[in-house]
């Protein structure tokens, strides 16, 4: 159960921390099609992270959880590089916004660090 609610939480916080790089970078010419592909990214991260955990056939198959757990992998690297590199990076920079650059590479970190060792933490 407390699995299920964790995702149900991350359901709601995931996306709208996504949605909070549009928002920052909005200003510097992002378009709505930015936040979809980030938000379509943490779909991904999310629903084949839950599946990787919640449907492991009975005896923990490893090879459900590796599977699972690459695909979940793709959606969040997918947000790194954007955040990182990408085109969220690169709308920061075009900025020339000191607070706007600030405030990404901030949000950048909480991403990076927060979400890497948030599983690690429930155990």
């Amino acid at each position: 159960c407390a699995q299920f609610m964790r995702y149900i939480d991350w359901t709601l916080t995931v996306p709208l921390m996504c949605v909070e790089f549009y928002l920052l970078t909005k200003a510097a010419g992002a378009k709505t099609s930015l936040m979809w592909k980030l938000i379509a990214a943490s779909v991904v991260m999310l629903v084949f992270g839950y599946i990787g955990e919640a449907y492991n056939p009975e005896g923990g198959s490893t090879s459900h959880s590796v599977l699972y757990g690459v695909l979940s992998t793709v959606g969040y690297v997918y947000i790194l590089y954007t955040a990182w590199i990408g085109e969220v990076a690169q709308l920061a920079e075009k900025s020339q916004n000191a607070s706007i650059k600030k405030s990404v590479r901030i949000l950048a970190w909480f991403v990076l660090v927060g979400w890497a060792i948030y599983p690690s933490l429930r155990a």
